[in-house]
């Protein structure tokens, strides 16, 4: 089994979405995929697909990190916060992610997130993604409210307007 047929299993037992959704998910960011393999299984994922931080006018890298998962027999060993130390290494960047439980917000503090403000509404920071972001988050419902999200890297933003949520 190809890595991307394993990393579709593993996605897919986790998140599962909507057969559209995936494929389209898969079509348009298998690319940006972190993996950590074990013996050619794959033990943990996650998507690091880039956008921009517009922040009071200065562009800089951003990475959204989406759909977080390790396999369920490899749960509890390190492998995704191994993962994490590996792959999110650019200083000059912001890591963002809407934890989809709360209970899952204590790994992301203990790997370097901090809890911030996630919005629809203008504010001075904002995220820009690719048109085929905009694609594939059309197909999902969009929060209406103010919701969590955790950041790593730049640090000194409170709020940030993030419109394309996939969920």
């Amino acid at each position: 089994m190809t890595i991307r047929n394993q990393c579709e299993r593993l996605y897919r037992q986790a998140f599962g979405e909507s057969q559209e959704f995936d494929t389209m998910l898969f079509d348009l960011f298998f690319k940006n995929t972190e993996v950590s393999q074990k013996d050619g299984i794959v033990t943990a994922m996650y998507f690091k697909i880039p956008c921009v931080l517009n922040f009071d006018g200065t562009k800089s890298k951003a990475y959204y990190i989406y759909a977080v998962t390790t396999h369920k027999d490899y749960r509890h060993q390190g492998i995704m916060s191994n993962l994490f130390e590996k792959t999110q290494t650019e200083s000059d960047a912001l890591y963002f992610l809407k934890p989809s439980s709360l209970d899952v917000i204590p790994f992301y503090n203990q790997s370097g997130f901090k809890q911030i403000v996630g919005t629809r509404e203008i504010c001075n920071a904002k995220i820009e993604v690719s048109d085929n972001f905009k694609r594939l988050s059309d197909l999902c419902d969009k929060p209406n409210c103010d919701y969590p999200l955790m950041i790593k890297g730049i640090i000194n933003i409170e709020k940030l307007t993030f419109e394309y949520t996939l969920e």
